[in-house]
């Protein structure tokens, strides 16, 4: 893999970002079939290091979930392989999941980073766009899309869809990889008023 690698740009995330951006009754994204036939199982160390970022309160993977790799660099002795998964949060919620993973020279995991979660979670939908750039820092920045809400209308609760579903990003994330590590150098939270209080109180994804 060539640095630097954009999700908006990267050919086998294209149709992810394009359907969860263009059909609001996209509920779940998951592997195509001709990924599942060349996944692999997490490990008993992959599944114990807790995935740093934006991550809901669930930073662990879980048994019997299985990757697809979507290729990897090196960088100071350390490989970096990016991966993508499907594991399945709070009721139920289906999330794919684009993680990078270092490795030491001997494949041991040194750190975790998740990149981006596709879900939607009834009217709220969730994404991130990264960059992994050639100086060997990442930037990802968390969107949210309103897809409706509920208001009483003669005394009856209805749905209204929002005229304006554009995504809106509201955290803004910097890493640098030192060592085989993802060490945050700069985090911030977007102002959205009531809309982005909305974002940030979805109920936590757990496995």
């Amino acid at each position: 893999m060539v640095l630097p690698v954009d999700s908006t740009q990267f050919a086998q995330l294209a149709c992810y970002y394009k359907d969860i951006n263009s059909d609001d009754n996209v509920m779940e994204l998951k592997l195509p079939d001709e990924y599942k036939e060349k996944t692999n199982l997490f490990n008993q160390q992959e599944i114990k290091v807790p995935v740093k970022g934006e991550n809901f309160l669930s930073p662990y993977i879980g048994d019997g979930v299985r990757y697809y790799e979507l290729g990897y660099f090196e960088h100071d002795g350390n490989i970096y392989k990016l991966i993508i998964y499907n594991k399945i949060g709070e009721s139920d919620t289906s999330l794919l999941n684009v993680q990078i993973n270092s490795y030491d020279a001997k494949g041991n995991l040194v750190d975790a980073l998740l990149l981006s979660s596709f879900f939607a979670y009834e009217d709220i939908v969730r994404f991130s766009d990264f960059v992994i750039r050639q100086d060997y820092t990442i930037s990802i920045d968390s969107y949210v899309i309103y897809r409706w809400y509920e208001d009483s209308k003669d005394g009856q609760l209805v749905t209204i869809k929002f005229k304006d579903q554009a995504p809106q990003v509201y955290i803004k994330e910097k890493y640098q990889m030192d060592n085989g590590r993802f060490k945050l150098i700069s985090r911030n939270a977007v102002s959205q008023g009531e809309k982005k209080k909305r974002a940030l109180n979805i109920p936590c994804l757990r496995h």
